[in-house]
C-alpha cells in the first residue's frame, strides 16, 4: 500500500516533469529574451495609434531591437540544441517564444 502511494507522489502530473533543468546561464539567457521582448511589447503598443510618423525614431530603435531580439533567440534555440536539449524542452520554448514573436510581429506592422 505504501509502495502504491510512494508511486503516485513521484508521478509526473505535469508535461515537463522530470526535464533536465536548464544551466544558469541558459536561464539568464532566456529571462533576458523575456525582458526584452516585454520591452519590445510595451514599446510597440506606445506608440500604436499614435501617429507613427511622429515617433519615427523611436519606432525605428524598436525595429532595430527587434530584429537584434529575433537573432538572440535563434541563437538561444541554437544553443539549446548543442547543448542536447530534449526535443520536448525545444517544442515548449518554441511554443513559448514562437507566440511572443507573433505577437510583436503584429504590433510592429
Amino acid at each position: 500500500m505504501e509502495e502504491a502511494s510512494e508511486a503516485d507522489r513521484n508521478k509526473t502530473s505535469r508535461p515537463y516533469d522530470g526535464m533536465a533543468e536548464f544551466s544558469e546561464e541558459h536561464k539568464q539567457w532566456g529571462f533576458q529574451l523575456l525582458v526584452t521582448a516585454a520591452t519590445l511589447e510595451r514599446g510597440y503598443q506606445a506608440f500604436r495609434g499614435r501617429g507613427m510618423q511622429v515617433f519615427q525614431p523611436q519606432v525605428n530603435e524598436l525595429g532595430r531591437l527587434h530584429r537584434q531580439w529575433l537573432s538572440d533567440l535563434d541563437s538561444y534555440k541554437s544553443a539549446l540544441r548543442a547543448k542536447g536539449a530534449e526535443p520536448k524542452v525545444l517544442e515548449y520554448v518554441n511554443e513559448a517564444f514562437g507566440r511572443l514573436a507573433e505577437r510583436i510581429q503584429q504590433l510592429a506592422n
